[in-house]
């Protein structure tokens, strides 16, 4: 269903014990609005996925949704 209406995945906002998404549609459209109010500045390819290097919180109250990505720090690649 996400992919029919086009929203991708949901991120994570904070701690897992937060138990907030954001969907990576809408956070891609922030970050293409906040590169586009900078002058001589052109956004091109834009990845968001898992930052290495920590795991999600396995005993958390919260559980992530079934599209989610799992809570912890996120990597933002970009072509500019």
């Amino acid at each position: 269903m996400r992919e029919h209406l086009g929203i991708g995945r949901l991120l994570p906002l904070g701690e897992a014990a937060d138990g907030s998404w954001i969907t990576e549609r809408a956070a891609t459209g922030v970050l293409r609005t906040a590169a586009d109010a900078m002058v001589g500045v052109r956004l091109g390819a834009l990845c968001i996925g898992r930052a290495g290097g920590r795991s999600p919180d396995a005993g958390a109250d919260i559980a992530a949704r079934p599209s989610a990505l799992p809570p912890g720090p996120l990597r933002i690649e970009a072509d500019f």
